[in-house]
């Protein structure tokens, strides 16, 4: 293959990526109505949270290099009058748009999948779940408080879990929503800072991970790489992460 190929379905997306999870979890029938191939690399568009369109590029070196180069031409079809758009390319080829491109700031962030349930613990009986549009200024405050980063709001459907004080006040809190493909996905995952060290964010991460794959045999979850506590709890569960993004918004035009 010496050039790059536009394709069509996310069957053909799948088979071109042995089936990634990533695409297979993030990725709809729509969203893959045309992506965009070259060599071990694919590019194709995903769509998360407030961010209409994005592009992920993902695959081998060679490939995702050709691919940001030809990011001109995916623009065109998808973003035809945007003068800048979302693009997510493996955080170790980001210098790679910086040379090409004006980049604008952006976040670097990981993706986790597991299919395996993390082994049952006593902790787990105090997870359960709350009521997030009954309690949803608590659950704000709370997450304002203890983790400022949190994408997930409460009331806006996910289910929500928390650990609480013997006073019912919360000391932890995870959301459970679901990826464009269906599978389970946790956010939000918060523990009270003068709590910390006490093991309440393995309590909880490992109790709705349990849930979630009994469930539906599968969970992904995603963080800031910033974040090297979180990564070793999510590591040491049974999570594999299986993406390192940097994201950032990419000026095409003068």
């Amino acid at each position: 293959m010496t050039a790059v190929v536009t394709a069509h379905g996310l069957e053909d997306l799948l088979c071109a990526t042995d089936g990634h999870p990533f695409v297979r979890w993030e990725v709809t029938d729509e969203l893959a109505s045309t992506w965009w191939r070259f060599a071990g690399a694919v590019a194709f568009q995903r769509t998360r949270k407030s961010v209409r369109r994005t592009v992920n590029v993902l695959g081998d070196d060679e490939g995702v290099t050709a691919l940001i180069k030809h990011l001109p031409q995916i623009a065109a079809t998808i973003a035809p009058r945007q003068r800048a758009f979302s693009v997510s390319v493996p955080q170790h080829l980001e210098p790679q748009l910086r040379e090409r491109y004006r980049v604008l700031d952006g976040g670097d962030w990981e993706w986790f999948h597991t299919t395996t349930a993390p082994e049952e613990h006593p902790s787990h009986e105090f997870v359960r779940p709350v009521d997030d549009v009954a309690r949803a200024a608590e659950v704000r405050t709370f997450l304002e408080v203890h983790s400022p980063t949190a994408d997930t709001e409460p009331g806006h459907g996910e289910r929500w879990f928390a650990v609480e004080e013997p006073d019912g006040s919360l000391a932890a809190v995870a959301a459970w929503g679901t990826t464009r493909g269906g599978a389970p996905h946790l956010s939000s995952v918060a523990v009270d800072t003068r709590l910390r060290g006490r093991g309440l964010g393995r309590t909880i991460v490992g109790a709705v991970t349990r849930l979630a794959v009994a469930e539906t045999g599968v969970c992904t979850l995603g963080m800031y790489s910033h974040n090297e506590v979180a990564r070793s709890l999510y590591l040491s569960l049974g999570y594999d992460r299986l993406c390192a993004w940097s994201s950032r918004p990419v000026v095409l035009g003068h």
